[in-house]
């Protein structure tokens, strides 16, 4: 008859996938309902789920500029970087934006959107949001609109969503529009606010012009400050003339203070009829003419009349009074030399002068002429500023009439034919895993917190089987798995678990006869399955609080040792029965309980000698009166298990369900024959 019995997991326990496994073999129950009840309720939701209409359109930011005139626009570009286009997102999202919609459709009037035109039990029971019915109604709006750009591209969706299909596309459409639209009047507005900027500027400018002008020319008419034609100052063309002059007068002096030295020297030496400049004189020229035509009249007079002659002396008179005359000429001409000297060189100290007074007079002007240049720089710098103020007031006058958006509609919404939420079909498939995955949580949470399970379990002693006096005491579950060697330990509540307690708690407390002291597990051959449920026989026991010692009677291929975590120790059965090694420092703890242990430290070249020994007789009466129990982990059905089971109390058989019954039989009637106690048999399952 099956019974009840919980689970856990100790916190200090491992948790495997074969755990996991395990229990959601053992608990489908509630897995399985788990997973009817979140399909059921995922069926539920999505009927009574109203449906939801999502209609979208598509707005691309420009990267081209309108070329119609070479003009620079007020605002920038609008850039198309990742970065600016996100911005577009945020502002096609904004608060303000969706009051322009709101307002121009007018959607306050509308209950999907205003909550306080449409009442219901969901709005009685929630509490009332905060803010005016027109911040209401624009986070309403907002919870309906999503807006995402496409792929790499400038392009932007704008997706709304509606109860109503016809609805939903209205509502996309003016958003893209009014949000065209808005673009558009930000030029504007920009526009005309830097037109009004540029115009009060350009008046301001326009005075500062008048102003910086006017102290140039009063500064030039305060210092005398005069321009050539060709822009430069007059007073360096003044400089520069008299500068002409004065070398065009020292280079006239140079030549007639040349000239007088020539003359006064040639005179000096008694050769004026050498100097050029009398040479060259009409009057003397005459007058040589005029001696010569007397000295010829003196020689004709002297032939002819002799010395005394009247007419020889007049003669002679007249070439006196020529050469008196040619003297007076000579000396005039020298003194007209002197006097061009002296004149020249007063003109040279004149110009000298004039040109030292144009200069100190040009530095004065430089002087002045350096203030004039920084109030000529300021009045060209305030109308260069001017004229460029002016031509871009003209530029934006223009932009004005071409301006556009920076973004254009590429697909208006329309009206969608199907349904955008709930995604009905995806809910129902995704709640069966989601059922599942609830399922296994339950089954978990069960384990852990000890939630009773069904274990196939006898609730007592089964009746006596006619298999030579051997009755099955129990049925273990599981006793073939890798870690059952540890089952006690870390899921003392496991069907395992719970059947091998069962096992020691008949052992201890037998129903008839006397408890057996020493008691030999075995099997049809060695297995790991047959010591696994050994170890956790022996740590059961200890747990009722009896002093328990394991042997590890398979001499040759010891296991229940390794499968206790224990390494092998420096003496054992063999040197404990031949007298080599005291008993007590061949024992070893059980990790994991207050079990000891005896296992053979080196194989032994002759098992059977060892186990035949008196001694091992002699080892066990000891062992019998120095413990509650004493559990031996005996070898397949073999001459070494006749010889543990003849010292032993009670042999407990180990017999696997998936072995043939003719070879566990078989084995049984063996140990019949070796007329070993019989305690039971256990039945171990995968």
């Amino acid at each position: 008859m099956p019974s009840s019995s919980t689970t856990e997991t100790p916190a200090n326990g491992s948790f495997a996938l074969a755990d996991l496994v395990r229990v959601s073999h053992e608990r489908w129950r509630i897995i399985v309902t788990a997973m009817l009840c979140t399909v059921a309720v995922a069926l539920l939701v999505v009927t009574l789920w109203p449906s939801k209409y999502s209609a979208s359109a598509t707005v691309v930011l420009e990267g081209r500029k309108n070329n119609i005139t070479d003009l620079s626009a007020v605002l920038s570009q609008l850039p198309t970087d990742p970065s600016s286009v996100q911005n577009q997102i945020q502002i096609l999202q904004s608060r303000d934006l969706a009051s322009q919609v709101v307002d121009r459709m007018g959607l306050a009037n509308d209950p999907e959107f205003n909550p306080a035109l449409s009442p219901g039990l969901l709005s009685a029971l929630l509490p009332a949001p905060s803010g005016t019915a027109h911040d209401i109604v624009i986070a309403n709006f907002l919870k309906h609109l999503s807006a995402q750009a496409l792929g790499l591209s400038t392009a932007i969706s704008i997706s709304f969503t509606s109860k109503d299909p016809a609805k939903a596309a209205r509502i996309a459409n003016t958003i893209v529009d009014t949000y065209i639209d808005q673009q558009i009047e930000l030029k504007f507005q920009a526009s005309r606010e830097t037109t009004d900027w540029l115009a009060n500027r350009i008046h301001q400018l326009a005075l500062q012009v008048q102003a910086a002008e006017s102290n140039v020319q009063a500064y030039k008419a305060e210092h005398g400050l005069t321009d050539a034609a060709n822009g430069a100052p007059l007073i360096n063309e003044q400089v520069s003339a008299i500068n002409t002059q004065l070398v065009q007068a020292k280079s006239d002096l140079a030549e007639k203070q040349a000239v007088d030295s020539r003359i006064k020297g040639l005179v000096a030496q008694g050769h004026a009829a050498d100097v050029a400049q009398i040479v060259s004189s009409p009057l003397i020229v005459q007058l040589r003419e005029q001696e010569a035509t007397a000295i010829q009249n003196e020689s004709q007079l002297a032939v002819k009349y002799g010395p005394k002659n009247p007419k020889l002396i007049a003669a002679q008179n007249q070439q006196r009074d020529l050469d008196r005359k040619i003297g007076q000429e000579v000396d005039r001409l020298t003194g007209s030399a002197d006097n061009d000297v002296a004149v020249a060189r007063a003109q040279v100290g004149s110009l000298g002068a004039s040109l030292r007074d144009a200069e100190d007079q040009s530095t004065d002007e430089n002087m002045a002429r350096v203030k004039l240049a920084a109030l000529q720089s300021n009045a060209a710098s305030t109308r260069a500023e001017y004229e460029a103020f002016v031509t871009r007031l003209r530029e934006a006058q223009d932009q004005d009439a071409v301006d556009n958006s920076d973004a254009r509609v590429i697909s208006h919404a329309d009206m969608p034919s199907a349904p955008s939420s709930p995604p009905r079909l995806l809910i129902t498939l995704a709640s069966i895993p989601a059922g599942f995955l609830l399922g296994l949580l339950f089954a978990l949470m069960a384990e852990r917190g000890g939630v009773p399970v069904v274990v196939v379990q006898s609730s007592a002693p089964p009746a006596s089987d006619p298999l030579h006096g051997y009755p099955v005491l129990a049925e273990v579950p599981r006793a073939t798995s890798w870690h059952a060697a540890n089952e006690l330990v870390h899921h003392p509540n496991s069907p395992y678990s719970l059947a091998v307690k069962g096992l020691a708690q008949r052992a201890a407390y037998p129903a008839m006869g006397a408890r057996p002291r020493v008691v030999t597990i075995a099997s049809a051959r060695s297995g790991e399955a047959k010591s696994a449920l050994t170890v956790n026989f022996a740590r059961a026991c200890a747990h009722l609080g009896q002093r328990v010692v394991v042997i590890d009677g398979d001499l040759v291929s010891p296991m229940a040792t390794r499968l206790m975590g224990l390494k092998p120790p420096a003496s054992g059965v063999a040197e404990v029965v031949s007298g080599a090694a005291p008993l007590s420092q061949s024992l070893m703890r059980d990790p994991c309980s207050t079990a000891f242990v005896l296992s053979p430290a080196t194989r032994p070249a002759n098992p059977g000698q060892v186990l035949s020994s008196p001694r091992l007789g002699k080892l066990f009466e000891h062992l019998r009166h120095g413990a509650d129990l004493v559990v031996i982990d005996a070898p397949g059905v073999s001459r070494e298990t006749a010889i543990l089971a003849s010292l032993s109390d009670a042999v407990l058989f180990v017999a696997s369900a998936e072995a043939p019954s003719g070879y566990v039989g078989r084995a049984i009637e063996t140990l019949a024959a070796m007329r070993a106690p019989a305690l039971g048999i256990v039945v171990a399952h995968q």
